[in-house]
């Protein structure tokens, strides 16, 4: 597995890979490409096969001077369980680290979605807010925070 920034090269495979997985959540082509365009941190996991796949991303932007929004991390389904997740959940904390100024980093998950809020509290993410509706779909967020 090797972690690199996202480019525009990858655009088509994130945008894809982000439909398939959150389907009517998706973000939008325009979205995405904003994103890979001026993100704070856009990273791709690769499989480090021969193929190159793309196995997940994650996705940073600075939305204060002193704090980080988690707006995206996603698995393949079929690499999930497979502590792809920690890995480059784990890799993206370090480097927004290294940004001296930022003293937290917020994310919304979706209430249902319990090995994700696993997966943050590993982290010491912890809930600080519950937002009904959040979603389409009318599935409750929490809002989750790491001081850093």
């Amino acid at each position: 597995m090797r972690i690199d920034t996202v480019e525009l090269k990858d655009f088509d495979e994130i945008y894809n890979l982000e439909r398939k997985s959150f389907k009517k959540d998706a973000f939008s082509k325009d979205l995405i490409f904003n994103l890979i365009m001026k993100n704070t941190f856009f990273f791709k996991l690769n499989d480090g096969e021969l193929s190159n796949k793309i196995v997940g991303f994650i996705i940073i932007i600075q939305d204060r001077d002193d704090r980080v929004n988690l707006i995206n991390l996603l698995i393949r389904k079929r690499n999930q369980n497979k502590r792809c997740g920690t890995y480059l959940l784990d890799y993206t904390i370090r480097k927004v680290k290294e940004m001296h100024n930022i003293k937290a980093i917020v994310l919304n998950v979706n209430s249902k979605n319990k090995a994700a809020i696993k997966l943050y509290q590993k982290f010491n993410f912890r809930i600080v807010q519950k937002i009904e509706n959040y979603y389409r779909q009318k599935i409750g967020a929490y809002l989750m925070v790491l001081n850093i």
